[in-house]
């Protein structure tokens, strides 16, 4: 089992309307993994305790449920890159200005913690974004992963952060 450290430095912050969207997917997807998009804002906060360091508060400002290309209760899968990249693009373009992707959200049946396969996809797509090609995207890189447990809807965050796996705060704000 891989060990996952916590970060202090990073936190998602959702409007609590964000919990019942969640919910909503994980429930249309029942019993199979539910799978989204958070777009929004990253914050950086100065930290006056310390000389050069930052705070990173991923504000949440939008939400797409996303079907999954599978129909699984153990994993999501979305095939098409270049249509997901088109989602985004399209996305950001609608929104406003300093908006981007921050957040891949899915479920798990039971429990919040990422499994070996979103380990996997959490390297891949942090790698993937540092290849220079027209489909690629600096969209997927350092995203937060939002998982929500299927059962009880608890929430946990992590990140993919310079080679190492995270757990980060993720706050709900009324």
């Amino acid at each position: 089992m891989i060990r996952i450290e916590y970060l202090e430095d990073i936190k998602l912050i959702l409007a609590a309307n964000f919990i019942k969207k969640l919910k909503s997917c994980v429930q249309e997807a029942y019993p199979n993994e539910a799978c989204g998009i958070l777009f929004g804002k990253i914050n950086q906060i100065k930290n006056d305790e310390l000389e050069d360091d930052y705070f990173y508060h991923y504000i949440a400002k939008d939400f797409d449920c996303i079907k999954s290309d599978q129909k699984s209760m153990v994993s999501f899968l979305i095939e098409n890159i270049e249509k997901l990249h088109e989602i985004i693009q399209t996305k950001i373009i609608d929104l406003e200005d300093e908006m981007r992707l921050i957040s891949i959200f899915h479920s798990h049946p039971s429990g919040n913690y990422p499994s070996s396969t979103d380990i996997k996809n959490m390297k891949f797509l942090d790698d993937f974004s540092n290849i220079e090609h027209k489909f690629v995207s600096k969209a997927f890189k350092s995203l937060i992963w939002l998982i929500m447990d299927g059962s009880s809807f608890e929430i946990n965050g992590f990140i993919y952060y310079n080679s190492t796996l995270y757990q980060i705060d993720v706050k709900v704000r009324e």
